[in-house]
C-alpha cells in the first residue's frame, strides 16, 4: 500500500521559518517571523507550510521534539508505549534509569533537558508554535493567488483539524486553556484567561467539526494518515468525553454528559452508515497494531502508517533469542492489567481460587474455558504457544525457579528467583505489539492508531451510560437507538465475549447500576486499549491517580514443579506508582503564568 507517510518534504526555509516563530505568548510582530512573499504567495509553499505539522518525531502528537538527539529518540518518541510505562498497566524493566520511572514516582519534571518530554517545557512550547502554523494558515486562506476552492478546502480542513488536535493535546496535558484563534497582534494585550477544562474542549469540538466541513469522508491510500472527515467526528466526541469525565465535571452533570453522548453517538452512526467502517475480526485484531492492510485499516478512524526501516516507531519487545531480540531491554506487564481479562464466560478473575493458582491462563477445563481472548491476543504468558517457540518444539517460558534448577528461556533470574533487570519482573511480557515477521534486534515496528472504532463504541457507552442509563434508548440522535449496552456489547461480540444482559443469570454479566456500569465499561476500555498510550489520559479524567487500588503493581512469581506443572502466586513487585493530585496536570511554564493574573498555574506546582 503506498502511505501517506514516506517523508512529507518541508524545505529548508519552512524548517528555519518555523523553528523560528514564536510561540503564542510571544510578542514578536508576525513580519519578524516570516514575510507575505515567503508562504502565502504559492499554493505549494501554503499547503508545506500546514503539512510540517504532521511530521513525526517533530511535532505531530507526542514525538521526540529534542529532534533525535543522542538516545532522544530512543527515550523520547521513537518507541511505542511510553506512556504506558507510567501507568498501572507496565512498567519498563531497566527501573533504575530509564527516563519513565521518575513519571512512576512522582518526580514530574518539565525540564527541556529531559529526553521523554511528556510534560515539558519543550513539547508545551512546540504546541503552541503549532497552533499559531495552523491560526496562520487560517488567516491567510484568501491571499493564496493560484489555489483553488478545492485546494484551499485542503488547507483549511488540515489547519482546523490539527488546531483542534494541537488543542487537545493542551487540554490532555495541562487543563483548559486561552482558545486562540487568530495570530496574536504584538500589541494586544497578553493578559488570557484559562477556559475551563469543559469549556476548551467544545471549542476543540468545534475547530474538529468546522474541519469535518472541509475533509473528504474517506482519504485515498496516497494520502493514509491524512485526517479524514470521520476523524474530525470522531475526535469531536471525544474532546466532549473528556469535557463530559469527572476531573472537568466532578458532579457528572447528565447535561454535559449527554453533549458528550449525543457527539459520540452521531459520529458512531456516520461510521455505520458510510459502508466502509467496521469493526474487524478478532483473527486479525493484533494486525491493527503492526502490520495493517486495506481490511483492518477500516476499524482505523484515524492512525499513521510507517515504514519498517528508518524513523519509524519501534517496539522493544521480548529478549529471547527466538524473538529476534538481541538488547536487554523489555517490559513488564503487570498482573494488575492481567486479572483485568476474565474468564471466557465473563466471570471476573479470582486470584486466591485454586484455578488461578494452578493454571490461570486456561481455567480448569471445566467450569471455565479460558481467558477473554484478547488476553492471547494481547499478553506473552508462560506456556505460550508462538510460531517462534513452536517452531523449536517448545512453549514460551517465563518462571523464577524450577524444581530441578533448570531455567526458563524468556526469563533470567538470580540466585534467589528474582528477574534480572532487562527482562519481566511480572511474568508477562508485551504480545500486542510484537510483530514477528520484522522483528530484528528486539526492535517490532508497529502503526500508531491514535482512534479506532471501537473507541467509538467504548467512549459512546460510558457517556451514554451517564447521559440515560445503561439501558435507556438515547435521546437527541435520529434513527439512532443503541443503548450503552449495546455499544460495549458491539466491542464484546468482536472479541467472542458474552454480553452483558440486565436478564443474565451471572451477576458479572448484569450492568447494576449507573456507578457499578460505569466501572465494568472502565475495566473493557482498559483491556481493549491497553498498550495504546491511553490508559495514562483516561486515569486522568477519570480523577483516580491518587486512587490506592492503582497505586501498588503486583506479579506473578511461577515456580515449575514438575515438567508440565506450576504453581502461581500473586505479589508485590516493589515498583509503585507514587502520584500525587496535583500530577493530575502538569506545570505551565512558568514565563507564561507571568504575563498577568488571569493566567494561572496548575494547583500544586
Amino acid at each position: 500500500m503506498k502511505t501517506f507517510y514516506k517523508q512529507i518534504f518541508v524545505s529548508i526555509f519552512l524548517v528555519g521559518l518555523f523553528c523560528s516563530c514564536v510561540d503564542f505568548l510571544d510578542r514578536v510582530p508576525d513580519s519578524e517571523a516570516f514575510t507575505d512573499e515567503d508562504i502565502f504567495t504559492d499554493y505549494t509553499q501554503s499547503q508545506r507550510f500546514i503539512d510540517q505539522l504532521l511530521i513525526p518525531y517533530l511535532y505531530f502528537d507526542d514525538n521526540d521534539l529534542l529532534n533525535d538527539k543522542d538516545w532522544g529518540g530512543m527515550h523520547g518518541k521513537r518507541v511505542y508505549g511510553l506512556r504506558e510505562h507510567i501507568t498501572d498497566n507496565i512498567f519498563h524493566t531497566s527501573k533504575t534509569w530509564h527516563p519513565s520511572n521518575a513519571y512512576r514516582t512522582g518526580n514530574f519534571s518539565n525540564s527541556t533537558n529531559e529526553y521523554w518530554v511528556e510534560g515539558s517545557e519543550t513539547r508545551y512550547t512546540v504546541i503552541w508554535k503549532a497552533i499559531r502554523v495552523a491560526n496562520l494558515s487560517i488567516a491567510n486562506i484568501d491571499r493564496i493567488p493560484n489555489a483553488t476552492d478545492e485546494q484551499r478546502a485542503k488547507i483549511l480542513g488540515l489547519a482546523y483539524f490539527l488546531r483542534g488536535h494541537f488543542y487537545f493535546m493542551l487540554l490532555q496535558g495541562w487543563g483548559g486553556m486561552p482558545y486562540v484563534t487568530e495570530p496574536i497582534d504584538p500589541e494586544m494585550n497578553m493578559d488570557l484567561p484559562r477556559e475551563t477544562y469543559t469549556e476548551t474542549a467544545r471549542k476543540i469540538a468545534a475547530d474538529f467539526q468546522t474541519a469535518s466541513t472541509y475533509l473528504p469522508m474517506i482519504v485515498s491510500d496516497e494520502e493514509w494518515g491524512r485526517p479524514s472527515k470521520m476523524a474530525a467526528i470522531a475526535y469531536k466526541a471525544k474532546a466532549l468525553v473528556w469535557g463530559a469525565s469527572v476531573y472537568a465535571n466532578p458532579t457528572n452533570d447528565p447535561k454535559i454528559w449527554e453533549e458528550a453522548a449525543i457527539a459520540t453517538g452521531q459520529a458512531i452512526d456516520m461510521a455505520e452508515k458510510s459502508g466502509y467502517y467496521r469493526l474487524i475480526d478478532m483473527e486479525n485484531f493484533k494486525k491493527l497494531f503492526v502490520d495493517c492492510d486495506q481490511e483492518t485499516l477500516k476499524e482505523v478512524l484515524f492512525g499513521r502508517l510507517f515504514n519498517k526501516t528508518g524513523n519509524a516507531p519501534y517496539y522493544c519487545g521480548i529478549p529471547s533469542v527466538e524473538f529476534g531480540n538481541s538488547w536487554t531491554m523489555a517490559e513488564s506487564v503487570t498482573e494488575n492489567l492481567a486479572q483485568c481479562f476474565p474468564w471466557s464466560n465473563g466471570e471476573p478473575i479470582d486470584p486466591a481460587t485454586d484455578e488461578y493458582k494452578y493454571t490461570p491462563y486456561t481455567g480448569d477445563g471445566v467450569n471455565h474455558t479460558g481467558r477473554d481472548p484478547r488476553f492471547y491476543q494481547s499478553i506473552l504468558y508462560n506456556g505460550a504457544a508462538t510460531p517462534q517457540v513452536t517452531a523449536k518444539g517448545r512453549k514460551v517460558e517465563i518462571w523464577n525457579k524450577a524444581y530441578d534448577n533448570s531455567s526458563s528461556r524468556e526469563l533470567s533470574v538470580n540466585a534467589q528467583g528474582n528477574a534480572i533487570a532487562g527482562h519481566t519482573y511480572t511474568g508477562y511480557y508485551v504480545w500486542k505489539l510484537f510483530a514477528s515477521a520484522y522483528a530484528s534486534g528486539g526492535r517490532t515496528y508497529v502503526m500508531w492508531n491514535y482512534l479506532r472504532l471501537a473507541d467509538l463504541y467504548l467512549y459512546y457507552a460510558e457517556a451514554a451510560n451517564r447521559a440515560w442509563g445503561p439501558t435507556a434508548a438515547p435521546q437527541g440522535i435520529a434513527g439512532f437507538n443503541l443503548t450503552a449496552v449495546d455499544a460495549i456489547n458491539k466491542v464484546r461480540n468482536r472479541a467472542g465475549m458474552p454480553e452483558f444482559d440486565p436478564n443474565s443469570p451471572h451477576a458479572w454479566l448484569k450492568p447494576g447500576t449507573v456507578a457499578e456500569f460505569e466501572q465494568k465499561i472502565r475495566n473493557e476500555i482498559r483491556i481493549e486499549t491497553c498498550f495504546e498510550e491511553k490508559r495514562f489520559y483516561d486515569l486522568r479524567r477519570w480523577h483516580m491517580m491518587t486512587n490506592p487500588e492503582i497505586a501498588t503493581m503486583y506479579g506473578m512469581y511461577i515456580e515449575k514443579t514438575g515438567p508440565e506443572n506450576f504453581t502461581y502466586n500473586v505479589v508485590p513487585v516493589g515498583f509503585n506508582l507514587q502520584w500525587k493530585e496535583f500530577h493530575h496536570l502538569f506545570k505551565i511554564k512558568n514565563s507564561d503564568t507571568e504575563l498577568g493574573p488571569n493566567f494561572e498555574q496548575n494547583p500544586g506546582w
